[in-house]
């Protein structure tokens, strides 16, 4: 193992196991059949390429065809929570399985939001007798819900972005290009800790550290699913930071995720060489007011809409309500969304009936984009506690002036 890796407890894995087991038993499904990353590690604690076999009811099985013996050190699965099998060829899991448990599932989840196609059919093949049906959602669902372990694994990834913020001032110069800038930013963040790596759950939605942007930089909007993304060095990315020098008096859009154990934190704040024009100032202090009606009306018990709702009618009484989160197209319908192994988790603040529940965390993201100027905002991480909202970003929230 690395130094300083943190592997998952079999409290955890056990605990997360019998969740999903009793949404099986709910649904009169046999048995899950799970095999995409995040959901590998969340319920096994190992990547390895495998097969998890979760039944209903029993020990779960991880049947790995590569590589078995690192699988074994790093996941907690042992009796009576499941055990690890070498599986030399897909070809043997239904033999496997049956021996096991006795037969094949007659009825089984697959995570249909994410399975290739491909993948889909082999395990119609192999389970010929099996009707499959989605539980991705389900387990969406479920890893809303963030143990005290998984917060602290966020208070890690946090604890990344803060220091690499704190660095920012003495990296940033006028006549730098988005590019270098990012790149020694980036550079920090690997040096304190940061995996390198964002996972996305939804099909092509990809992200690189996030959003390093400045001046009208921000104004340039993509297929990306947030309100800013930046032109990047070329069509094939379309996004990020781009060849642009960084000028006096634009805003820096340090727009930052960090990874840590698995866990993702975001954050937002801004920078500037000089000073900021009134104009942007003036968007800025109204989105930092913005993040501060959601988070008093934010509670276990209250819809992901009604916090929309806020959002809008704020952005709305600041006059800003045409350029809020994002500009014509490339506007966004939501102003927030959970983070954990994946940056597009639950819960996300749009006009959903979805209500906060204690342990949920979000990274809440109030942004203008405005014609001419680019984009300005703040985001911070935030966690659901019994009486409101506990912040895991707490850096200073005014816009940091750089000579």
């Amino acid at each position: 193992m690395a130094p300083g890796a943190v592997l998952v407890p079999a409290a955890e894995v056990g605990a997360r196991l019998a969740g999903l087991q009793t949404t099986l038993a709910d649904r009169g499904l046999d048995a899950a059949i799970l095999v995409q990353n995040a959901d590998l590690y969340y319920y096994s604690g190992t990547v390895q390429r495998s097969y998890l076999y979760v039944p209903a009811a029993g020990e779960a099985t991880l049947f790995v065809r590569k590589l078995v013996e690192r699988a074994r050190r790093e996941s907690p699965l042992a009796a009576p929570l499941g055990t690890v099998v070498e599986l030399a060829s897909p070809r043997d899991l239904p033999r496997l399985v049956a021996e096991r448990y006795g037969a094949p599932p007659r009825r089984a989840g697959l995570e249909l939001d994410v399975l290739p196609v491909n993948d889909f059919r082999r395990l119609e093949k192999l389970f010929p007798e099996t009707a499959f049906e989605d539980v991705g959602r389900d387990i969406v669902r479920q890893r809303a819900v963030k143990s005290p372990w998984e917060v602290e694994r966020i208070r890690a990834a946090a604890a990344v972005t803060l220091g690499v913020c704190e660095l920012v001032p003495g990296i940033l110069r006028e006549g730098l290009t988005e590019a270098e800038f990012a790149g020694r930013v980036e550079a920090e963040a690997r040096r304190l800790g940061h995996e390198g790596y964002i996972r996305m759950r939804a099909f092509n939605q990809e992200m690189f550290y996030g959003q390093v942007l400045t001046g009208a930089s921000g104004w340039a909007s993509s297929y990306l699913d947030t309100p800013l993304a930046g032109t990047g060095l070329s069509a094939s990315i379309a996004q990020g930071a781009s060849f642009k020098p960084i000028r006096r008096g634009e805003q820096v859009v340090f727009d930052f995720v960090t990874t840590s154990q698995g866990y993702i934190a975001d954050f937002t704040r801004i920078f500037v060489v000089g000073e900021l024009p009134n104009e942007l100032r003036r968007a800025y202090d109204a989105a930092v007011r913005i993040e501060a009606a959601v988070v008093a009306a934010a509670r276990p018990g209250v819809t992901c809409r009604a916090l929309y709702e806020t959002a809008l009618a704020a952005a709305e009484a600041e006059g800003l309500g045409e350029y809020f989160m994002g500009h014509g197209e490339g506007r966004v319908r939501f102003v927030g969304h959970g983070v954990g192994l994946e940056l597009d988790e639950l819960p996300v603040l749009t006009a959903s009936d979805l209500e906060l529940a204690k342990g949920m965390v979000f990274a809440l993201e109030p942004k203008f984009v405005l014609p001419g100027l680019g984009a300005i905002g703040i985001e911070d991480t935030w966690l659901v506690t019994g009486a409101g909202l506990e912040l895991l970003t707490p850096a200073p929230n005014h816009v940091r002036e750089v000579a």
